[in-house]
């Protein structure tokens, strides 16, 4: 057995998928989530995540991009300031950019084809209340993470872009946990009420629309933004 063979009830979930982002299925209303790896080990520690755990991957990276922004005399405290609120920007301009123009394709009707974007995003569709893949498991936020590094550090050098990456790294985590909230929680503020009502009207009424999930900046910029909508299965209201 390979470490990343897939269970028969992933690839009947892949063969069954249309391709197509949207509500879930008939046949998958009601269902928490599917088992994806044969393979113990990659299910439980690369494929599934604990909400909490992107904190304890990222929250080093983002307590450091402040200290060097603080007391690197090389950035300066203004400049280091000024470079993490970006990165944070950056980061939600980078959620919107993947959650619309890739995570939304559609695939062809080859299984491999389909299997990568049911996997990238085509699974939280289809099963969007499972706890366990709700935050970005490491086979997904660490290949990105890694590139974000590398592309900052060429661009800026080894001092200015810990700030920038700190500063992304608050934003994505402010993503996932924001993500899981609108999910699995009722919010009682404002703020919370919007950002879970626009999620789930992204989920069951127009996934064309409210991309942005940590904020709907971008989604106002790219006027993909959608208030309201006739929600099925869930409230959108």
């Amino acid at each position: 057995m390979g470490l990343l063979d897939l269970t028969d009830e992933c690839r009947e979930a892949v063969d069954r998928w249309d391709g197509h982002v949207g509500p879930p299925a008939r046949e998958n209303r009601g269902k928490v989530g599917i088992r994806v790896f044969r393979s113990d080990f990659v299910e439980r520690w690369f494929a599934t995540s604990h909400p909490a755990l992107p904190g304890v991957w990222f929250g080093a990276f983002i307590v450091w991009g402040l200290v060097v922004g603080f007391v690197n005399p090389s950035v300066g405290v203004v400049a280091g300031l000024g470079l993490y609120v970006l990165g944070v920007l950056a980061w939600t301009l980078l959620e919107y950019t993947l959650h619309r123009w890739v995570f939304h394709l559609v695939p062809r009707p080859d299984f491999n084809s389909k299997l990568r974007q049911f996997m990238a995003h085509g699974y939280h569709h289809e099963f969007p209340n499972d706890p366990w893949r709700l935050v970005a498991p490491p086979l997904m936020s660490w290949p990105i993470a890694i590139v974000v590094w590398f592309l900052y550090r060429a661009v800026l050098g080894p001092d200015l872009m810990w700030p920038l990456f700190g500063g992304t790294c608050a934003g994505y985590l402010a993503y996932d946990w924001v993500h899981y909230y609108t999910h699995h929680f009722t919010p009682t503020s404002g703020i919370g009420k919007t950002l879970r009502r626009l999620h789930m009207v992204h989920h069951f009424a127009n996934a064309d629309a409210n991309h942005g999930i940590s904020s709907p900046l971008w989604d106002f910029v790219f006027r993909t933004y959608q208030a309201r909508g006739q929600a099925q299965g869930s409230s959108a209201e």
